[in-house]
């Protein structure tokens, strides 16, 4: 067992191999006619507990368990991201909910980028060049500012009751040099999503004319 988990290329698979070789050793060890030998089943006891904990990890790494339902159900926008990866962001995320009767500002136009936000509930005003139309959630916001390391193109702003997951954009830079394919997977995944919104070029009804409440809410927030 232990020469054919030598031959495996899959991590999850060698290891499950080397821990029933090692119970079988224990086993044997313990049925000696001479008596169990306790240095060996020690020894052999603690390569089963490190080979124990070596899969859980990998575990982790290939899926969403341990995962709560609104992390699921983040996870399920970062497509191109494995359940491993998509932990690493994770843990640098904020999540947020808009508590401000006026607005929250997520992003202005023509300034330096902070972050990548991408909307989890709600829909967000957004302002470009002077058009206004609405962004719903499943949308990410900062994402070209992110990816071409630029100022901002739009000023976003959240309506009372708008929940955001927000990833500071100087952490999230260095956390995908230091895993490179994390960090073309997330590139990969904002520029389908610029994509996609391109093709679709918004609906017409989507457009919003300059005396609706947008207005008035973007005017808020700059005043």
């Amino acid at each position: 067992m232990l020469l054919i988990a030598c031959g495996i290329r899959d991590e999850l698979r060698l290891r499950v191999l080397i821990i029933a070789a090692t119970l079988i050793y224990i086993a044997y060890y313990f049925t000696l006619s001479t008596g169990p030998l306790l240095e060996p089943i020690i020894t052999s006891a603690l390569m089963v507990g490190v080979n124990l904990w070596v899969p859980s990890q990998i575990v982790l790494e290939r899926t969403t368990l341990r995962l709560s339902d609104d992390e699921k159900k983040l996870f399920d926008a970062f497509e191109t991201l494995t359940p491993g990866q998509f932990r690493r962001i994770l843990k640098i995320a904020k999540w947020a909910r808009a508590d401000d009767p006026e607005g929250t500002l997520l992003t202005r136009e023509d300034t330096p980028s902070e972050a990548l936000i991408y909307i989890f509930e709600g829909i967000v005003s957004v302002e470009k060049k002077g058009r206004q139309f609405r962004l719903p959630d499943g949308n990410f916001v900062g994402e070209v500012a992110f990816v071409l390391n630029r100022k901002t193109t739009k000023t976003s702003v959240a309506p009372e009751g708008v929940r955001y997951v927000e990833w500071d954009s100087s952490e999230l830079r260095r956390l995908s040099a230091k895993y490179p394919n994390l960090g073309n997977a997330l590139n990969a995944l904002l520029t389908r999503d610029l994509a996609r919104k391109l093709n679709a070029s918004y609906r017409p009804d989507d457009a919003m004319p300059a005396t609706t409440e947008s207005r008035e809410l973007l005017e808020s927030v700059d005043a």
